[in-house]
């Protein structure tokens, strides 16, 4: 456990600014730790429980690299069952899924070219689809239903395709007449109800996908000589990846004559009455947490929660998987009896974890053989997340941003005289315009860089 040592410096300059009226009424934690001297530089409502957003991101790559490696890959499968005459397959065809979130379009034409090089023309069964490598539930507890429709909020598969989101492509015409709306990839999987117009002046762009059903509403105006692309996530993604697969085949000059079911087979059970033809790799996992801590992408979190689960203990749930994240936590000095989790990307409001907590995590990985990798993950001034954002920190910096509505946080770790840091701030429940805490938050960096650098 860390030293409660708070070694004496201008904390009366950090009071002062996390003391002002602005913050009366938020709920405000932070702890600054030095990991050399393993003691508590700074510390202010550093036990108190608060919800971290995408902070949880830093738990969720952390074990991930500690659990599953840098080197771990996702694949997914292709196989067909019964005999080729002809070019006519006799059976099935079956794509098994093993948690891959950054499955592409271009993925998906390699399995079409995979097909037609085994000289089918023809598939008189159905197109399998096998996501039993995750457990059927979607979404985890504590998501909002009114952004389900948003990218950044896409349902999790273990057959998951263009990160389980359509771009909405909107391009104004002459001012007065419809606008051309049309949805990348183009699949007949989600209908488009476009009633948008072209108009003067600024967008008014409504768009919305309601929870049940994959019918996009477009409505609104867009500006005259204006284009935008939105993103919004697809219902039931698993299906997304086989109809539009199915698609792909037939504008290949595959027939099918049968549909997408969705089907369990066990990889044993695939070998036996499958044979494999393809299968893809993903990047490797360092890539993956590069991207999921520069850009924020939920998708990966909660696709690399369920594989924690399902790799260690056959369990591909969220539950499974928040297992496994406490087994880490633990082993970082955490009580998780005082830790409530249930995502791996921190967008359930639901997750509860203090300061301190993150800055255990934070500190297990600077006493790991894998700082140098993990330190890299996280992104530095001006990248990702944090573009735009402490300017003035850069080459000292190394943070994962961490927003809500009224929720902002800032973990990770400073670099001072070859000296490191780690720290963790989370502010809850404010009122005031969200740049305005992160205005508090990069003054309260400014004023402990100033302290760390008169030390060293």
């Amino acid at each position: 456990m860390v030293s409660i040592i708070i070694i004496l410096f201008s904390s009366f300059a950090l009071d002062s600014i996390l003391e002002q009226p602005l913050l009366d009424h938020a709920h405000v934690g932070m702890i600054v730790i030095d990991l050399e001297r393993d003691s508590v530089v700074y510390s202010n409502n550093y036990r108190k429980l608060l919800v971290p957003a995408s902070n949880a991101k830093i738990v969720t790559s952390a074990a991930a690299l500690m659990f599953l490696g840098q080197d771990f890959r996702f694949r997914t499968y292709l196989g067909i069952g019964g005999q080729i005459r002809s070019g006519r397959l006799r059976g099935d065809i079956i794509v098994q899924g093993g948690g891959d979130p950054s499955f592409s379009l271009e993925n998906i034409e390699q399995f079409v070219t995979a097909l037609k090089d085994q000289g089918i023309t023809e598939i008189e069964g159905n197109i399998i689809l096998d996501d039993s490598y995750f457990t059927e539930e979607r979404l985890p507890v504590g998501w909002a239903w009114h952004y389900l429709d948003a990218r950044y909020a896409a349902e999790v598969s273990a057959l998951s395709l263009n990160r389980n989101v359509v771009n909405v492509h909107i391009e104004s015409t002459r001012p007065g007449q419809p606008a051309n709306v049309t949805i990348e990839p183009f699949t007949r999987y989600v209908k488009l109800v476009n009633d948008m117009i072209t108009k003067m002046g600024d967008d008014s762009i409504i768009i919305f996908r309601r929870p049940e059903a994959n019918i996009i509403y477009v409505d609104g105006g867009i500006g005259f000589r204006k284009k935008r692309d939105i993103e919004v996530s697809v219902k039931d993604p698993t299906f997304y990846f086989g109809e539009y697969f199915k698609e792909r085949l037939v504008a290949s000059d595959i027939r099918v004559k049968g549909n997408c079911v969705e089907d369990e087979t066990s990889n044993d059970g695939m070998t036996a009455r499958y044979n494999i033809v393809d299968s893809v790799l993903s990047q490797p996992m360092l890539e993956i947490l590069k991207e999921l801590n520069s850009e924020s992408v939920n998708l990966f979190g909660e696709a690399i929660l369920k594989t924690l689960g399902s790799h260690f203990l056959r369990n591909g749930s969220f539950h499974g998987g928040v297992s496994i994240l406490k087994e880490f936590l633990r082993r970082c000095g955490v009580d998780t009896s005082l830790v409530a989790w249930y995502d791996g990307s921190g967008l359930s409001r639901h997750n509860l974890i203090s300061p301190y907590d993150i800055a255990l995590v934070l500190r297990r990985m600077y006493h790991s053989a894998m700082f140098d990798t993990f330190y890299r993950l996280l992104p530095a001034p001006g990248e990702g997340t944090m573009i735009g954002r402490f300017g003035g920190l850069k080459g000292f910096l190394r943070a994962k941003t961490g927003t809500l509505h009224a929720v902002s946080c800032l973990s990770g770790y400073l670099n001072v005289g070859k000296k490191y840091y780690c720290f963790s701030m989370m502010f809850n429940n404010f009122s005031c315009p969200r740049r305005q805490i992160e205005s508090i938050q990069e003054n309260l960096l400014n004023a402990i860089l100033v302290f760390l650098k008169e030390e060293t």
